[in-house]
């Protein structure tokens, strides 16, 4: 068992003397053993340095090797930073793996619990303990440790809180996966299935450390609750440890930096807040809003939105950005709750649905009843026709009817002078699904023209999504209910052309529920185009969410 392992510092036997050199550092004092590496004071070309030695064993591992080699690169790279100790330079001399980095001024975590223990005391309590998280998450807001325990972390003697090991986080990891360093309860569980080093991988992680700075002892199953044994703190600090180390990852903090606000906001104030997470519904509504103190977060899967106050939560509600199903926490308690359900919001959140399901329904109505009304009209038109007579009639619909109109005049010729035309129409296809590039046009640009109207262009320039995109499309069945009480036209078009049966194919716009496009035995010009294409334009569909439905079928005389 290793010093690292064992907590016991007097079992450190450095593998190297004062005075080695490994290529531009002087090794001096040993300072302390980690997981895969020991510590050295050392001086370098700049000064003062602090210089890690990878255990034998382990350099000797090619993809421990490796990733320590890639960690170091990483670390070497990122700008500086208050809470990180800057990695300098790394190098193979001999078969010595090695890692310099500034110098490090102070004591482990680690080191400072066990030196609390030996005394008879235990943790850092809970303003310590917070100052200490803080650290920690704001150096880990923009990168991923992997492998963050007690031993990663160092406090100087003026109280700064610094990340030491960075560079060797990936490579620790690793040296686990082969088997050669113990498994930790630090690390969180999804890394030994093969899970990649990401934030809620260092959330685990952060959340141990919280556990064992308060404690005073490892994260473990059983262990004391932190509520327990450290004094001025509540079960919300018990939420917090339980919640930053859930085994689901999912149903972890999302981020490190909202971790460490929280636990800063709690602990800061000594972890006793008694609140309760959420407003109750015997608080009015209006003293809620009033509180401008941004301290509601808003989780939506697996991203964490806000801080928000709470008339900013309210607007976004209103507005249906925020529904059932999102989670919201206050940060100053950790507390959380389904939106739907809480005590206030759920109800404006069932207020808010219900009020654009309305809107929906009701702009459906409308466009509804506008279709219903142009079909009367031209059932009155038909009948008024068919007493005066067909020729007469059809005069005035030429003279009277003006844009949309002119359709009707299709109709009413087909009903009068073809009574007894037998028409069939086949049932709808959907015609082979379109990919469409998203290069090329920047606008919506139309093909075809003349008396038939204008075709929308089949590839749509704008519209990101293609046929096989998971969108509401009309339904086949629905899309023949409509054309196919249209018959009498269609067959009055081909009759008036000549034609015996025709091959139409049509785009309906899902927002309106009209044809934008149309082609007829694969042409878009013609007479035999130009009748069935205006008659096409004038039928209403039902409305849907989607983009479009594309739709082909058959007409016969």
């Amino acid at each position: 068992m290793t010093a690292a392992a064992s907590g016991k510092q007097a079992q450190f036997a450095p593998r190297l003397n004062a005075g080695v050199q490994l290529g531009e550092y002087v090794l001096g004092q040993p300072l302390w053993p980690l997981r895969i590496a020991d510590a050295y004071r050392a001086n370098g070309p700049k000064g003062a340095a602090t210089v890690y030695v990878i255990h034998a064993q382990l350099s000797q591992d090619p993809n421990v090797r490796d990733q320590i080699i890639a960690g170091t690169r990483i670390a070497a790279a990122l700008p500086e930073h208050k809470h990180l100790v800057r990695t300098l330079a790394a190098g193979l001399t001999g078969d010595i793996l090695w890692i310099a980095t500034e110098e490090v001024d102070g004591s482990l975590v680690r080191d400072m619990l066990m030196k609390k223990r030996t005394a008879g005391t235990a943790g850092f309590g809970a303003r310590g303990t917070g100052n200490l998280i803080t650290g920690v998450g704001l150096a880990l807001g923009e990168i991923q440790h992997g492998a963050l325990a007690s031993e990663s972390v160092v406090v100087s003697r003026n109280g700064r809180v610094r990340i030491a090991d960075l560079a060797l986080g990936a490579g620790t990891i690793a040296a686990m996966r082969a088997g050669l360093v113990a498994w930790t309860s630090s690390t969180a569980p999804e890394l030994q299935t093969g899970a990649p080093i990401d934030g809620p991988v260092d959330v685990y992680a952060v959340g141990a450390l919280l556990y064992e700075a308060l404690v005073g002892s490892p994260l473990e199953r059983g262990g004391p609750r932190p509520s327990d044994v450290v004094p001025g703190t509540n079960m919300q600090i018990d939420e917090i440890v339980a919640r930053a180390c859930h085994k689901d990852r999912e149903k972890r903090f999302g981020r490190v930096e909202v971790l460490g606000e929280v636990v800063s906001e709690a602990l800061g104030k000594g972890g006793a807040m008694q609140t309760v997470a959420v407003p109750t519904l015997d608080r009015s509504l209006g003293a809620s809003l009033s509180d401008t103190a941004e301290k509601w977060l808003i989780s939506k899967g697996r991203l964490d939105y806000g801080p928000f106050s709470l008339a900013e939560v309210v607007k976004q509600i209103n507005k249906g950005d925020i529904v059932a199903g999102n989670i919201i926490m206050d940060k100053d308690t950790g507390a959380r709750s389904d939106v739907g359900s809480h005590p206030l919001l759920g109800p404006m959140v069932d207020s808010a649905r219900a009020r654009m399901d309305d809107q929906r329904r009701a702009q459906a109505e409308v466009k509804v009843q506008s279709s219903e009304k142009r079909r009367g009209a031209l059932l009155y038109a038909i009948i008024a026709l068919g007493v005066i007579g067909a020729g007469v009639g059809v005069y005035f619909i030429i003279n009277a009817v003006r844009g949309d109109e002119a359709t009707k005049k299709v109709a009413g010729v087909s009903k009068l002078e073809g009574a007894e035309l037998k028409v069939t129409v086949s049932m709808p296809k959907t015609p082979p699904a379109k990919h469409h590039s998203t290069g090329g046009g920047g606008g919506h640009h139309t093909t075809g023209g003349g008396p038939g109207g204008q075709n929308a262009n089949e590839n749509l320039g704008l519209d990101m999504s293609d046929d096989s995109d998971e969108t509401e499309t009309l339904g086949m069945d629905k899309v023949y209910a409509v054309y196919s009480t249209h018959g009498a036209q269609l067959g009055g078009c081909m009759q008036s052309t000549g034609a015996s049966s025709a091959n139409i194919a049509i785009m309906i716009n899902g927002p309106t529920g009209r044809v934008n496009f149309v082609k007829v035995n694969g042409q878009a010009s013609g007479g035999l185009y130009n009748c069935i294409s205006r008659t096409m334009r004038a039928m209403q569909f039902p409305v849907i969410h989607g983009p479009r439905t594309r739709a082909e079928f058959d007409i016969n005389l």
